[in-house]
């Protein structure tokens, strides 16, 4: 059952969907595609029956950590790099500004969907504006950054989930470089990665066997340590959570499960110096 990288952003929202309480997302239903079933009964199998849960941890933990900044009485700018089919914008504040970044095919297909969810009232009506975009690219990110005119007195808050897997570190850097840029002094960077640990884990093999197998990927993955984000240049780390531990503190995993038996990812809250 092949897969493209696009596709994995309704899987998300299957994930997120079958578990609505703990992923805070009661709209990911509008996502979902029955015939992927099979592929997330092939996945927890192949793979790690516990990825569902833990994405889905990694989506409560943004949610809680946007719902927290929202409750500081700022104005809020949250930028969505890579956006997929979250539904943050939907399932928080009014309040909330967003924007989302994304390919094109991406966000053609969600800029439709959204609005025929909200003209028929699946969707509550929210300020959403959508950017067709390839973050990595230079050119790209100044169409980005011209956007952020209409902006002005806005604290900003950039998001950063399930991207940097797929980029090299040359990218990784320029996305980096790009957010220092555009973030003021007290601004918000949220971003999600493996740490290096894992990659000689048996379950993160047979993840990267999978998505060289099923999405025709180069086999181009990235981990990044603790300490890239310690050490980033114009940034201060404020805190760390990873997803198993989220899961943990609900009592949705095994008491005595290791970290080396999940795909543990681990979410970064950075505040720009």
């Amino acid at each position: 059952m092949a897969l493209s990288i696009p596709d994995t952003a309704f899987i998300i929202a299957y994930y997120r969907a079958n578990n609505e309480l703990v992923s805070c997302d009661p709209y990911a239903k509008l996502w979902v595609r029955p015939s992927l079933q099979k592929w997330v009964n092939e996945f927890a199998t192949k793979v790690s029956e516990y990825d569902e849960l833990l994405h889905c941890m990694r989506n409560r933990y943004f949610h809680l950590t946007l719902e927290e900044l929202l409750g500081s009485g700022s104005k809020l700018l949250c930028i969505n790099l890579g956006a997929g089919f979250s539904m943050y914008p939907y399932n928080l504040s009014e309040d909330l500004v967003t924007i989302e970044a994304d390919f094109d095919d991406v966000v053609a297909f969600k800029k439709e969907a959204i609005a025929r969810f909200t003209a028929d009232g699946s969707l509550p009506s929210r300020k959403v504006r959508w950017i067709n975009t390839d973050i990595t690219r230079q050119e790209d990110q100044a169409r980005l950054k011209t956007l952020l005119n209409d902006y002005k007195g806005y604290r900003k808050v950039i998001m950063i989930e399930g991207v940097f897997f797929f980029l090299n570190q040359g990218q990784i850097n320029s996305v980096i470089e790009f957010c220092r840029e555009i973030l003021n002094t007290g601004d918000i960077l949220l971003a999600e990665s493996f740490e290096e640990q894992i990659k000689e884990t048996a379950v993160f093999i047979r993840l990267k066997t999978y998505f060289e197998k099923e999405l025709h990927s180069d086999g181009t993955t990235t981990t990044l340590p603790r300490s890239f984000y310690e050490e980033l240049p114009g940034f201060n780390l404020k805190r760390s959570n990873s997803t198993l531990e989220l899961a943990r503190e609900l009592e949705l995993v095994p008491e005595d499960m290791q970290e080396s038996e999940v795909l543990n990812e681990y979410c970064y809250f950075l505040v720009r110096e």
